[in-house]
């Protein structure tokens, strides 16, 4: 593993003044118009979070059990990790009785829909955190990055348009920017950042930013045969 060293103190403090602006947006949002979509957005978020915290207050008890085979262990963590951030949000939204937030309102079916993407993007990342081993703020905005392509464009912009239905892409980009793609981190963190740790077991040389510096954006080439799987599964379900 070739580790990224000499990395700038700037993603440390865009990751926690962007995570403190995304949740006080989302707090007040909800507060301000208590919708239950607002409220199952902002108790989906907060549990994907909280997720991703109670694994590394306990990682002292499983990290060392996944380091024998670390690639493939850590793909299955982010794989599993991804399944349980996609059934939080799915669970949350049929307690409180709205649709749209999970991908669909049958569990199964929500992650036929969903784990193709998950899979794929973690077990991509994996192989290139193996190689670069970017350090945990880096993690997590790559983390936000995956998720502003699958669910901010994809599942917010392409499908809806290829559905039929009218979408204000100045106004999608403009709330993509400057206030999704901060909530986006805690939703993704347990995808990315605990497979992260578990790679770290395996041992780092040393090896400047620079030189890795677009390969963490290899998992977004992901979306590509998965947008053809999901519309070709919406045609199916359409039937």
């Amino acid at each position: 593993m070739e580790k990224i060293t000499g990395a700038a103190k700037w993603p440390r403090w865009l990751v926690t003044l962007g995570l403190i602006w995304g949740q006080l947006f989302l707090i007040v949002s909800t507060i301000s118009d208590p919708t239950p979509r607002n409220l199952t957005l902002l108790l989906s978020i907060q549990a994907s979070g909280l997720y991703t915290l109670l694994l590394w207050i306990a990682r002292r008890f499983w990290l060392p059990r996944l380091s024998g085979r670390p690639m493939r262990n850590a793909i299955l963590l982010g794989s599993f990790n991804a399944a349980v951030v996609e059934m939080l949000f799915w669970v949350t939204q049929t307690i409180i009785g709205v649709e749209g937030v999970a991908a669909h309102t049958n569990p199964l079916l929500d992650l036929v829909l969903t784990m193709p993407w998950y899979i794929g993007m973690v077990s991509i990342f994996v192989r290139v955190q193996r190689q670069w081993c970017y350090p945990p703020a880096i993690v997590l905005l790559l983390g936000a990055i995956y998720e502003t392509g699958a669910d901010g464009v994809i599942g917010g912009q392409i499908i809806p348009m290829l559905i039929g239905q009218r979408v204000a892409l100045l106004e999608r980009w403009i709330l993509l920017v400057l206030i999704a793609f901060w909530q986006f981190i805690p939703v993704y963190s347990s995808m990315v950042l605990p497979p992260a740790w578990v790679l770290e077991t395996a041992g780092a040389a040393e090896l400047h930013l620079r030189s890795g510096r677009w390969a963490g954006l290899k998992p977004l080439l992901w979306l590509l045969p998965y947008t053809v799987y999901l519309v070709g599964m919406l045609v199916v379900l359409s039937q």
